[in-house]
């Protein structure tokens, strides 16, 4: 039994000694009243956002909150029209700088392509020896370097010394002895490397990643990772040797099989670095139909019980959880919204009902011009499934004046007090539908409108399952 004990100390030993608190504090008074939610990316090839800890602002215009970190981490939050960062250290404290107070107009709302201002925020107790301030200065000097390399390479007549502005660049830096600094710059030359065209993908390869540290939480190491091996199972099936990745996922689904495969190209012989490429190609193949989902997703779910990295266990969680929510036979991303008459909503209370569920606002005219479809078919089919509208309007006074004007009967909701829905639910365009079953899990993912046969095809498929 002690020996036991000591076991399970030695194991969470290492967690609670390297985890220090961060503090973030600052006074804002135009911010007064509003709760900011700090974030970070759970890992860096599915880019989920984690909640890190949130503070409301108070009417004095000041805010405190923490959390625990073991490594230097990119954090960030969603300010209006700007998405603002600061790299945190364990054990530090911030008193932070922001931006004017700038909300989104509702044209950006409507904007599912809408990309925010990046903000890097100010830091009061900083000194230049601070890896924030050492960062800023980088990437603007950085910044110059690509566009005089960007021009240089445009022009014809000229062949840029990619390595000697690199060295001039570096020359500023010398001194910097904080590792996550000096791994960050790293990366970025060797980007600088591969857009100039002085170094081929293969040789990135070869040289960054193959027998190097993999660096989970660096966006420089990420953001090349990513682009170095961006569709790299389509590169490599075309070749002799990666012609049985199609066997390896769609017959045999293994990923024992699948890990042989890759293994012989040379590029890929460090297991660590093999499973990580696994893992961004599963997630991005996911959005192709090159592979059978169900297929990756077993190979996937393999990946998980065998990989003996802590990292690659989350990463593979974390693309399944964002690769399920919207398939057909899975759950849909759950809410909880308001409707006209101040009511919670949520999927729950549809249980043992099929709900066409549709994404709009009453401002667009293809979604004002569905809604009169949508009553049509809650008149005629009301005791068949439920019709549930989440409106993006500025208020849910705005949605509850268009209803009563129109006398629509089905069931609006605002999405308000939970604006990531649009996001969870990927919605791209107005209005965008789903048809979940009584289960409550997808059935038609997305659904087809109104106006696209919807009510056939709904009743084909309860007609199939017995349900009429």
């Amino acid at each position: 039994m002690l020996r036991s004990k000591l076991l399970l100390i030695l194991f969470v030993l290492p967690l609670t000694i390297f985890a220090q608190k961060v503090v973030l504090k600052g006074t804002i008074p135009e911010y007064s009243g509003k709760t900011l939610t700090f974030l970070t990316f759970s890992d860096q090839v599915t880019y989920i956002e984690k909640e890190l800890c949130s503070s409301l602002v108070g009417s004095d215009g000041t805010f405190l909150c923490s959390f625990n970190v073991n490594v230097p981490t990119y954090i960030f939050l969603h300010l209006g029209v700007y998405e603002a960062f600061v790299f945190v250290q364990p054990g530090k404290e911030y008193d932070l700088l922001f931006p004017e107070l700038k909300e989104k107009a509702m044209a950006d709302k409507l904007n599912p392509y809408f990309e925010p201002i990046q903000y890097h925020l100010g830091i009061t107790n900083s000194s230049e020896n601070e890896l924030n301030y050492q960062l800023a200065f980088f990437e603007a000097i950085y910044a110059k370097m690509l566009d005089k390399g960007s021009y240089l390479i445009s022009n014809n007549s000229y062949k840029p010394d990619i390595d000697g502005a690199i060295a001039e660049v570096d020359s500023l830096f010398q001194n910097i002895n904080i590792k996550f600094f000096n791994d960050f710059k790293k990366y970025k030359y060797a980007s600088f490397k591969q857009i100039s065209y002085h170094e081929k993908m293969k040789s990135i390869s070869n040289t960054y990643y193959l027998n190097n540290e993999v660096l989970y939480n660096n966006p420089a190491y990420m953001d090349l990772f990513n682009q170095v091996y961006d569709e790299y199972f389509q590169y490599f099936v075309r070749t002799e040797s990666g012609k049985q990745i199609n066997n390896d996922i769609s017959k045999l689904k293994s990923i024992t099989s699948l890990k042989h495969t890759l293994g012989l190209d040379s590029v890929l012989t460090n297991d660590t670095l093999k499973e990580l490429v696994i893992l961004k190609c599963l997630h991005d193949e996911f959005y192709n139909d090159k592979f059978s989902r169900y297929a990756m997703l077993t190979v996937l779910d393999s990946l998980e019980i065998l990989t003996e990295i802590k990292e690659h266990k989350l990463i593979a969680n974390n693309i399944r959880e964002k690769v399920t929510k919207l398939m057909v036979g899975f759950e849909p991303p759950k809410f909880e919204l308001l409707d006209l008459n101040g009511n919670l909503v949520s999927l729950e209370n549809y249980q043992g009902k099929y709900v066409y569920l549709s994404f709009c606002t009453t401002i667009s005219y293809a979604c004002i011009k569905e809604f009169g479809m949508l009553q049509k078919l809650y008149e005629k089919h009301k005791n068949d499934f439920e019709i549930v509208v989440i409106c993006m309007d500025e208020s849910l006074s705005q949605v509850k004046r268009f209803v009563d004007l129109k006398g629509y009967q089905f069931r609006f909701l605002h999405y308000g007090n939970q604006s990531e829905v649009f996001k969870d639910y990927d919605i791209r365009t107005f209005p965008t539908y789903y048809f979940i079953d009584k289960e409550g899990k997808l059935a038609m993912s997305p659904a087809p409108s109104p106006d696209q046969n919807a009510e056939f095809k709904i009743f084909q498929l309860m007609r199939a399952r017995g349900d009429i």
